[in-house]
This record gives structure tokens, sequence and C-alpha cells, in this order.
């Protein structure tokens, strides 16, 4: 598999999503996720994004936080522990009149890549089985097969891979940020991820 430089998401976070959109700022990338403007912070470090993650505990509902950067000419956003961004309805707003291409994982083996081109659903499928993305919705199904292929994704089922000894990075949920980098050509590492601009999202 090819240099992976968003690896560290999948060996540091059980849970998480992320979430790239051409062209866009960081704060604009929050408006269209539905981050409301009075609950954003610009984070100068991991302690920062601790005490944010404790202010939004302590109001007692259920939400998430969303740290957000741009690189390569994308807007991305990593949401940990939680996956309300990864929500049809938030992707479909976020990819309004540009490209988008999402990853999440649910820390117990299910994880999905989607690709939005305005607002459309263009590929969508389990990074566990991806041969059956023709299955899922999605106008375009192949749109990203090269990039695919290129990071490790087949197109046969996995129980016709045998004898294949995986490492860690050739598990499906690194496979999806592989292909993230590789279609994008965005890349953060924990350090820039922690600086960043911070977002509050609750359930829709």
């Amino acid at each position: 598999m090819p240099h992976n430089p968003l690896a560290w998401i999948a060996e540091f976070q059980m849970c998480y999503s992320l979430t790239l959109v051409e062209g866009l700022t960081a704060s604009e990338l929050l408006d269209r996720l539905g981050c409301p403007p009075g609950r954003r912070r610009r984070s100068a470090g991991p302690e920062d994004v601790k005490e944010f993650s404790r202010e939004s505990a302590a109001a007692g509902q259920e939400h998430g936080v969303v740290q957000a950067g741009v690189s390569a000419g994308w807007a991305w956003a990593l949401e940990p522990r939680t996956l309300l961004a990864n929500d049809g309805d938030r992707l479909a707003a976020a990819s309004h009149g540009t490209r988008l291409i999402s990853c999440c994982y649910n820390g117990n083996a299910l994880g999905y890549v989607q690709h939005w081109v305005d607002s459309e659903l263009i590929t969508f499928f389990d990074d566990d089985a991806p041969e059956l993305r023709h299955e899922e919705d999605g106008s375009d199904p192949d749109r990203l097969v090269d990039h695919m292929r290129r990071v490790g994704f087949r197109d046969e089922p996995a129980d016709d891979l045998a004898g294949d000894d995986m490492g860690d990075e050739e598990l499906p949920q690194f496979a999806s940020l592989a292909l993230l980098h590789a279609y994008t050509g965005v890349s953060f590492d924990a350090q820039e991820a922690d600086d960043c601009l911070l977002g509050e999202l609750s359930p829709r």
C-alpha cells in the first residue's frame, strides 16, 4: 500500500468520521455540516480540544466535536468518537457546488466511504466489501475505482483471499483513509488536527 499520511487517525481513534470538501474554508465546512457559529473555538493544542469537549458534554445532550482545517485546497473535518457528520443530509449540503469524499469507522468493524458531487451521491461502499458497491446507492459506483485499487481495495470478496496476511495498515479503515489521501492529496498530522477550528454538532 502507498504511504498513508492519514493512518494515524485509525491508529489513535476507535470511532471517527473524516470529511474532505474541495475549495472551502474550515469555517465554511463547519457551516455546511451544521455547527452553530456560537459553538466554535480556535484551538491551539490538545488541551483546548479536551476543554471544548468537556464543555460540550456538560450540556447534557448527545453531541459531537469536529476539528476542522484546510490542506491541499480541501477543507477537512475530523469528528472523533461520534459519527454525526456522517449523515446524508449533512454531506449533501456540504458538497453543494463542489466535491466531497468522506469515510467513517464505528469502532466495531463497520466503515463506509462516500463520494458526493454537488449534492449528488456518486459512490457509496462498505470498506469491508467494496466489491458490493454496485448494490449500494450512488450514480457511479466505479468513479473511484482506479484510486481504490491503488490503495489496496479489491473486487474479490474477502473470503476469496484466504492465505493473505493482513497487517494493520491493510485493514479496511486504513485503506479508506489512504483512499481519501490518494483522491485529494490532503495530509495532516495529529498536531495539526489539534491546531484547528473546533465546532460542535448536535443530532438533527
